[in-house]
């Protein structure tokens, strides 16, 4: 449910004046960089600041913190949307999937808050972000799908595991003296995305798959 007269993040009120539409997209803009920092407990007081404004500015534009990050967080949304749509419409099934595993991997790697936004409860912090996450998980399972008809990806994977491989390298930034470059995702997926094409002399995976954590 939308807020009583506010306006999409990025959208804003019809007749707003030019001072405000400014300063309401360097809330927005400093919000994301905030919240891909520090994950979703990023404060207002730094957000403000950085967007040199006062943090009445904030909640008179806003109404909360909460409905800040879930505007900021439903653009993040989009984001991996659009990704997926990307990956949906390449001809090759096995290069989608590639290209979506290798985006989403980068993608979480850089912003804490889309991370911990995927791995956890979205419905816990709006209805929109559940729904918009049960859309990108349909998507997925579109994704994986399409691999395994084309006998790309090996049978005994699921989408549910492809989820849960994009972030092999979200927290992977340092272990026992060796730290990771920022190409780190992309390697990362390159290799698990070896361990993923369909062989068929491959032992199958061992235990079970990944299981639902959303109705």
């Amino acid at each position: 449910m939308e807020r009583e007269g506010a306006a999409p993040a990025d959208v804003g009120p019809v007749h707003e004046r030019a001072d405000s539409r400014r300063k309401r997209l360097r809330l927005v803009a400093a919000a994301r960089q905030v919240i891909a920092e520090k994950g979703l407990d990023a404060g207002v007081a730094e957000i403000a600041a950085r967007a040199e404004v006062g943090v009445g500015t904030l909640y008179r534009r806003f109404g909360s913190r909460e409905a800040l990050v879930r505007d900021v967080l439903l653009v993040g949304v989009a984001e991996v949307r659009a990704l997926l749509d990307r990956a949906l419409a390449e001809q090759d099934p096995w290069l989608g999937l590639t290209l979506f595993l290798s985006e989403f991997s980068k993608a979480q790697t850089v912003n804490r808050g889309l991370h911990e936004l995927t791995a956890g409860n979205a419905a816990a912090l709006s209805p929109e972000l559940h729904e918009g996450t049960m859309i990108l998980r349909q998507a997925i399972e579109e994704l994986v799908d399409r691999a395994h008809l084309a006998g790309a990806l090996r049978a005994d994977v699921t989408w549910r595991d492809i989820v849960v491989l994009s972030l092999a390298s979200a927290q992977a930034s340092a272990c026992m003296g060796v730290r990771a470059t920022d190409s780190q995702p992309e390697r990362t997926a390159a290799i698990l995305l070896a361990g993923l094409r369909a062989d068929d002399g491959a032992p199958r995976l061992p235990g079970e798959p990944p299981t639902d954590l959303l109705a």
